[in-house]
């Protein structure tokens, strides 16, 4: 999932589409971004497949159609170039929240305020199918099978991840196997039974915000974006939100708080699926949970206020 652009990947890319040499744009943990023109992006992938950019242009061309008052990535082309994945997609505009808020030109407050009203809407803008056609953390195959639903799917998930990374963090998480045990019986319990599209990864620098501070697109889908319950979105936005800051628990606090009052998200709702996100994703990264990513995830795990809202 990751890797590093190269002198090499961006002459792949001039000899592609032919123009000067490419501009860099930036990178994530998936991909290099290198400017086209003024209304175009090539994305260089740094895994990854023809199909699964192909399903990620389906479930774009679908979100599009949602009427979102902030814009979306749109995909135009999907190509194999010298053995790499490159996408043209529509470029969008704006700063990230996240440098907005550092520069000082996006308050804290009015942070937290676009964050929440990305959250809304997203929860608001109903079921999306194309997003159950999507795989997710890497996996080989969608999250929902035909005829699951997301609390059963996320389950599975989490036992998928409980089997492979055992060793890892039964070692690190107190109590871990009554924890494990206990993500089915709470995951249905919780369950509201509303459905939208969940974008999954809803950090300061995937939301683009224009000069007065409001949002204006949402970037990065598909670490774990699928369609379900529309409270995992708003448990994992408040987490993510400052992950190593010396206020993180307060942030999350506060983002959890206004969560509830706007959309009236259950405070133990949203901490059941904290853990969820916590166990899933914490060998996103490093299997042998040597970063600050399962560092992170395993403090989480091992919360009193989390423990309790797992175990009830």
């Amino acid at each position: 999932m990751s890797g590093t652009p190269d002198i090499e990947a961006a002459r792949t890319l001039k000899r592609w589409i032919g123009t000067a040499d490419p501009q860099l744009l930036g990178e994530g943990m998936e991909g290099a971004v290198y400017e086209i023109d003024a209304s175009h992006v090539a994305k260089l992938w740094f895994s990854g497949s023809v199909e699964f950019s192909r399903r990620m242009a389906t479930f774009y061309n679908a979100l599009n159609s949602k009427s979102l008052a902030f814009r979306v990535p749109r995909i135009l082309q999907v190509e194999a170039v010298e053995g790499r994945v490159v996408t043209i997609e529509r470029r969008l505009t704006g700063a990230t929240l996240s440098d907005a808020l550092a520069a000082g030109a996006v308050r804290r407050e009015d942070a937290y305020r676009v964050v929440v009203d990305v959250v809304a809407e997203l929860a608001a803008s109903g079921e999306l199918p194309a997003a159950r056609e999507l795989a997710v953390l890497g996996e080989p195959t969608p999250l929902l099978a035909a005829g699951d639903d997301f609390p059963l799917a996320l389950a599975r998930l989490v036992g998928r991840q409980v089997d492979r990374f055992r060793p890892v963090l039964s070692q690190a998480v107190d109590g871990f196997e009554a924890k494990a045990a206990a993500f089915r019986d709470r995951l249905l319990e919780i369950d509201s039974g509303r459905r939208a599209v969940i974008h999954g990864d809803l950090v300061p620098a995937n939301i683009l915000v224009d000069a007065p501070g409001e949002p204006c697109a949402v970037l990065d889908w598909g670490f774990l974006t699928t369609e379900g319950d529309p409270a995992f979105d708003a448990a994992v936005a408040a987490a993510i939100f400052d992950m190593y800051g010396h206020e993180a628990p307060q942030v999350e606090q506060e983002l959890l708080d206004r969560m509830e009052e706007r959309m009236g998200y259950d405070h133990a709702t949203m901490l059941v699926y904290r853990a969820a996100y916590s166990l899933i994703s914490a060998n996103a990264y490093d299997p042998t949970g040597q970063d600050g990513h399962f560092a992170w995830c395993v403090a989480a795990l091992n919360r009193a206020d989390v423990t309790a809202a797992l175990l009830g």
